[in-house]
């Protein structure tokens, strides 16, 4: 029984050690891969730098679409709104 369990344990090892080799070698970034992401965070970065002083400020206290008229021409109109009930239902 015990030969077993040494037998199941060892075997999980060897997948858990190829599965670990596998993602190492053949899912990591090259370093080349991790050098253009590199670059391409402090562009980021740096634009918003850049474009920290120059672009205005947003007022979004005021909303210019709060005093609106109802324009929409379908939404006063029931055709069925001066209708009596019957009363013999």
């Amino acid at each position: 029984m015990t030969k077993k369990y040494i037998i199941i344990s060892i075997l999980v090892l060897l997948i858990l050690g190829g599965g670990f080799y596998y993602w190492r070698t053949y899912m990591q970034k090259s370093p080349a891969e991790k050098a253009a992401n590199d670059l391409q965070k402090t562009l980021e970065s740096v634009s918003q730098d850049v474009s920290q002083g120059v672009l205005p400020a947003i007022d979004t206290t005021v909303g210019s679409m709060d005093n609106l008229p109802d324009t929409n021409p379908y939404s006063n109109t029931n055709p069925f709104s001066d209708v009596k009930v019957n009363p013999f239902k």
